[in-house]
């Protein structure tokens, strides 16, 4: 074995770029023991293949270089194993969060399917839904800057000219079960009650949704339906898994109030509900209907 090794020898031996060596160099972290004063070539001992291994090694647990370099020059070998243990827990966070985040993509993946396959244009029903719960984002404005826009679907609460939205969690689980970005942990959640709504789909761009909503309230009224006056929009197709807005689908669904003679305390989540006069009235929610 040759007792010194050129740079490109030793960059062949690790499978890697000699500019990355370079770097090593300029750093501090990997020195080369012999460099030639005429034409600046660097000669690396055999031996430096073994603090390039532990670079290496280290690189591969996510270690900064500015962290290697201590590592490298620290000949306690307590203080070295403490930080090896550290990086294993970080590691460990890091696992956790990344199976989280596994576990929303394949939610909302089916949350798709199932709600896509199940859509059709200008088709109307009625629908039981259990209570489902939602974290709070706020006006459409915030959607965008808001970490929970990128983990759940969007769902929209649309009241005649106000609209504000909210992270859809698919179902009343438990908070315990729920696997929240890190930023969220401490949210409260929020609530949309269970029951019976009638339901129907808007295809297009949200500019044109209104006139959707629309159509659902004078399907409400052809059915003699004595529905709420907020209409709930959970995103299905959109522009986190569909690039032209013409393709996005959104749910539209309101809710079918109870029938008059039930009392209201039978409804803790409705809140008084007025005397009806007329085919189509809608009762209007206080904000407790989604508060935690």
């Amino acid at each position: 074995m040759k007792e010194f090794l050129s740079i490109g020898e030793l960059a062949k031996i690790f499978d890697m770029d000699v500019q990355l060596l370079r770097h090593y160099d300029a750093k501090g972290l990997l020195v080369p023991q012999v460099r030639n004063s005429e034409n600046s070539r660097r000669f690396y001992h055999f031996d430096q293949v073994y603090p390039l291994a532990t670079i290496r090694y280290l690189r591969r647990l996510g270690y900064p270089l500015a962290q290697i370099r201590d590592f490298l020059h620290n000949n306690a070998l307590r203080d070295n194993l403490e930080m090896l243990s550290e990086q294993a827990e970080k590691l460990r966070r890091q696992c956790d969060e990344l199976n989280a985040t596994i576990q929303i993509i394949q939610q909302k993946v089916e949350f798709i399917d199932r709600e896509q396959s199940s859509s059709q244009r200008g088709k109307f029903s009625v629908r039981t839904f259990p209570r489902r719960a939602f974290l709070h984002i706020g006006d459409e404005i915030n959607l965008f800057t808001h970490e929970l826009f990128y983990f759940y679907p969007t769902v929209g609460f649309y009241r005649g000219e106000r609209k504000w939205f909210g992270a859809l969690l698919y179902e009343d689980t438990p908070v315990q079960e729920y696997h929240f970005p890190e930023l969220m942990a401490e949210q409260a959640l929020s609530y949309i009650p269970a029951g019976e709504y009638l339901c129907g789909y808007h295809y297009g761009p949200y500019l044109s949704i209104q006139d959707s909503i629309d159509r659902l309230f004078e399907e409400a009224s052809r059915r003699e339906l004595r529905v709420d006056d907020c209409v709930i929009t959970p995103n299905i197709v959109d522009q986190c898994c569909e690039g032209h807005p013409e393709n996005y689908i959104t749910g539209l669904e309101v809710r079918i109030l109870p029938e008059e003679g039930i009392a209201a305390e039978e409804h803790p989540m409705l809140g008084p509900v007025g005397k009806k006069n007329s085919r189509r009235q809608y009762h209007k929610l206080p904000p407790a209907i989604f508060a935690n």
